[in-house]
């Protein structure tokens, strides 16, 4: 059974053997094609393709290279949209062949793990206003917002020496 990410609510996952019955299917994939999770395991994936030869061309197993598959698929209220099948096969010791798959709405955004990492170019400057003259006076985090802030000029005056350290020790 599918053990990694199984119930991850970003990718649709199920699993199902070569004559088509769902093994097991996570929340997404249940929400995704109208199925409650107890009730996944009594269906037939073939009931969820929208043309009947796509199933027959998706379980042939000849051509184990092609990994993913662009078909219309149906939710159980018959309202058909376009999906990307990503298959994984799966052969046990008895040589039972099951399929793992990821199903995607075409038009959702790609897969976590198949994008390419965004580099992060934006910084944060956080905001905000000393307590005795108004000014603006940058904090590290949002929480300082709340707190009661002073600029540089404001704490010099009021807290000598706590704001020069280096003359009060001498």
């Amino acid at each position: 059974m599918m053990a990694e990410n199984e119930n991850n609510l970003d990718i649709a996952r199920f699993e199902v053997n070569q004559s088509g019955r769902i093994l097991s299917g996570n929340k997404r994939f249940c929400r995704m094609f109208g199925f409650s999770e107890s009730e996944v395991v009594w269906h037939y994936i073939t009931d969820c393709y929208r043309y009947h030869g796509d199933w027959e061309m998706f379980s042939s197993c000849e051509n184990l290279s092609q990994t993913k598959f662009i078909f219309r698929m149906r939710n159980r209220k018959g309202r058909s949209f376009k999906c990307c099948l990503s298959r994984e096969i799966v052969q046990d010791a008895d040589g039972k062949i099951t399929f793992r798959n990821t199903v995607s709405r075409l038009g959702e955004p790609v897969l976590a793990k198949e994008q390419a990492p965004a580099e992060e170019t934006r910084s944060v400057v956080f905001l905000s206003k000393c307590a005795h003259c108004g000014e603006h006076v940058r904090v590290n985090t949002l929480t300082e917002t709340r707190m009661r802030v002073l600029c540089d000029n404001c704490a010099a005056k009021a807290y000598p020496e706590a704001f020069n350290l280096a003359a009060a020790q001498v």
